[in-house]
């Protein structure tokens, strides 16, 4: 269930990025403040000390982005985004010391409607305060392009039943794949658990982070779906309704063994920025499914996946990609659409198309 935007989107049409700033911390507000004024894209509007100040805020003056600290006294960073979502829905981007990739706090604050995150300012994280200035003014710029659409506050539930197992018996003659980067957490998790029933094509799910964090993610997400998942690892019988997931430092390519479908997964072969692992994996889906073969390109910030979905528009598969302007990072559907076979490629509706996947 979605909780969405009920007011225009107040996006500031080409003006400078009115931006609310939030933090228990008045040196840290003063410090994000300054960083983001070094831009003179941005205008910090307003400074909040907690959770109370932040929204009464937002009621009187609306804004374009707004960064949220998560540990606050009084009503927490995570309660206010939850309030936001619901009241004023804005594209917010988390500050916090707690947010990093892989982390518990960040996919619940991604779940409940946050754009993306970023580690507080430090000199103690190993990057130089320019750096850090840098990614930060980066972040926030590609967080205020979101469309309100894709700000939401998803309820999700703990599902009651025990993990659905698919019949071993049918044989795997489709095969759905997923890629996506930067933003692609927060696709994945509006997507995925919306499925209203179990899969009738095994799934790969390709996401352009390091291990480590995919398999916190994949741990996180488990709460929120009944069907099996696993970190591909080596050599495994891929089975329908079945969920399996690649980090970027993966390659695969499908295989039949003893009458079995398998997916083979190897340490992703260093090619060039514009083909990785999952362009391998692509190749080999077409050549094993055909136009039984479906490939979904979510937010990304490279062209990696784009010579795959060539190769598997030629074997008449089918190609979609999330709508542009919910990306964080629209770099990767936009290159797909642009590619010259781009009529076969059908935009995505995240909250509408999952269930057809079955």
């Amino acid at each position: 269930m979605h909780s969405k935007a009920q007011i225009k989107n107040p996006k500031n049409n080409g003006s400078r990025i009115k931006t609310l700033v939030v933090d228990d911390s008045p040196l840290m507000c003063k410090v994000v403040s300054e960083i983001l004024d070094e831009d003179g894209g941005f205008e910090v509007i307003g400074q909040a000390l907690n959770g109370q100040e932040a929204l009464r805020m937002l009621d009187s003056m609306p804004c374009d982005l707004c960064t949220l600290d998560v540990h606050m006294p009084g009503m927490n960073g995570l309660t206010v985004l939850k309030h936001i979502m619901i009241r004023y829905p804005t594209p917010t981007l988390m500050v916090s010391a707690f947010t990093a990739d892989g982390s518990k706090i960040t996919f619940d604050a991604l779940r409940y409607g946050a754009v993306d995150f970023f580690h507080k300012p430090s000199r103690d994280n190993g990057k130089s305060m320019s750096e850090q200035g840098d990614l930060l003014r980066k972040k926030a710029k590609d967080a205020a392009k979101v469309q309100l659409d894709a700000v939401q506050y998803l309820r999700l539930r703990n599902p009651s039943r025990q993990p659905v197992k698919a019949s071993r018996k049918k044989k795997t003659d489709s095969m759905v794949i997923i890629h996506g980067a930067t933003g692609s957490y927060a696709s994945l998790l509006n997507l995925m658990p919306i499925m209203e029933k179990i899969p009738a094509s095994p799934m790969i799910v390709s996401v352009s982070v390091d291990q480590e964090h995919l398999k916190a993610f994949v741990k996180y997400l488990q709460s929120y779906i009944p069907y099996d998942m696993n970190c591909a690892a080596g050599t495994q019988e891929i089975r329908p309704g079945s969920i399996y997931f690649m980090s970027k430092d993966q390659a695969g390519t499908f295989d039949y063994k003893k009458g079995k479908l398998v997916l083979e997964t190897a340490p992703r072969p260093d090619l060039n920025d514009k083909e990785g692992g999952i362009d391998l994996l692509l190749f080999s889906a077409a050549e094993h499914f055909g136009r039984k073969a479906l490939a979904i390109f979510l937010s990304g910030e490279n062209n990696q996946g784009v010579a795959g979905a060539e190769e598997l528009l030629r074997s008449n598969g089918s190609v979609m990609v999330q709508r542009l302007e919910t990306c964080l990072r629209p770099e990767l559907p936009e290159a797909v659409l642009e590619h010259k076979k781009a009529g076969s490629a059908t935009l995505l509706e995240l909250a509408k198309k999952a269930s057809s996947w079955s």
